[in-house]
């Protein structure tokens, strides 16, 4: 008999030092790890430290691994300055940050635009070339840009280029002919200048600005 009640004892003990050894941390043990875990062993409640060491609270572990005093690299973010098409949002990547993608409203990454939205062109939804201009996007700035025809120039191709040669181009009855991409006069008799606008006057031997007004000059 007292041999059985040794063995009930010792079974009793056993079962004991096995349900402390998996006891969990009470509360008051939880906090005094905090940031760090709380762990059991043997009995005795420790704080697990982030380099595998034990210790009795979280301060102990900041004695055995210090923090680090370097802060914290910060990487920007790309979005803050990331041109998206229309009808998406940007969206750091988790892995690095000053990565991104662009995602439409279906979670679809836009390649390059979301589908079924046009991309966000100026020249197509407001094309401010005139005069068979051809519409650009500047890539620096995002804007749109007139190219012109050879007809027309201005910041939006709407002033008309005079032809080389024209009716009213040489005064006086002078002759336009082209040459080297500008309109030369050949004038009559008694007459010079680029437009033929001087005239030569027998009485003073001088030429008269005869078109559009009348000037002496020599």
């Amino acid at each position: 008999m007292w041999i059985v009640n040794s063995m009930i004892v010792i079974a009793i003990a056993l079962f004991m030092q096995l349900h402390n050894a998996y006891a969990q941390c009470s509360p008051q043990a939880a906090q005094n790890c905090v940031p760090y875990t709380c762990v059991q062993t043997e009995n005795i409640f420790s704080c697990l430290c982030p380099n595998m060491q034990l210790a009795s609270s979280a301060a102990e572990c900041d004695i055995i691994n210090p923090p680090t005093t370097q802060p914290p690299v910060v990487i920007p973010n790309q979005c803050s300055t990331a041109v998206c098409p229309a009808g998406s949002t940007c969206v750091p990547t988790n892995q690095n940050p000053a990565l991104y993608v662009c995602v439409c409203p279906n979670n679809i990454i836009a390649n390059p635009n979301c589908p079924g939205v046009l991309p966000n062109n100026q020249c197509l939804f407001n094309n401010p070339c005139r005069n068979g201009g051809t519409c650009v996007i500047n890539q620096l700035t995002q804007q749109p840009l007139c190219v012109c025809p050879p007809n027309t120039y201005g910041q939006n191709c709407a002033n008309p280029c005079r032809p080389y040669c024209d009716n009213s181009w040489c005064y006086n009855g002078g002759r336009c002919t082209n040459a080297y991409g500008q309109a030369y006069c050949m004038c009559p008799y008694n007459y010079r200048g680029r437009r033929c606008e001087l005239r030569y006057s027998a009485y003073n031997y001088v030429y008269l600005y005869h078109y559009p007004h009348y000037h002496i000059g020599k």
